[in-house]
């Protein structure tokens, strides 16, 4: 469960990436559309050809979040979303709030690791404490 320090933490980043790995190797994407509840993170789909084929032959993924020196990595398993009544919600928001983009799937990460990134030791825990 993602308490809210750490939600806070990934909606509002300056930087988000999302690392997976698959039948060609690693991949790492920035992300910029996420949503984020207790139980689970949500990254939408508009340009991950990649990344998707690796989260389908590999679910491990790890998604890190930073605002100057200070973020979180997130480590979990990922599934892709095409269908159902999560999707077509998301369609029709991603839609308004981006007209000219189509969104293919969703992302959903389900955490199972969360580790203190932060570079300045003044910092380091605060995020998780």
């Amino acid at each position: 469960m993602l308490s809210s320090k750490i939600i806070n933490a990934i909606s509002n980043a300056e930087a988000r990436a999302l690392a997976t790995y698959g039948l060609r190797g690693i991949n790492v994407v920035p992300v910029s559309v996420v949503a984020v509840t207790p139980e689970s993170i949500t990254l939408y789909d508009f340009f991950m050809g990649k990344t998707i084929e690796n989260i389908l032959a590999d679910s491990h993924v790890a998604l890190s979040c930073w605002s100057g020196l200070s973020g979180v990595q997130i480590k979990g398993a990922g599934s892709y979303i095409t269908t159902g009544a999560e999707f077509e919600k998301a369609t029709t928001q991603m839609l308004e709030q981006f007209p000219t983009r189509v969104l293919k799937g969703l992302v959903k990460i389900i955490p199972v690791a969360v580790y203190d990134v932060s570079a300045d030791v003044t910092k380091a825990g605060i995020i998780l404490s």
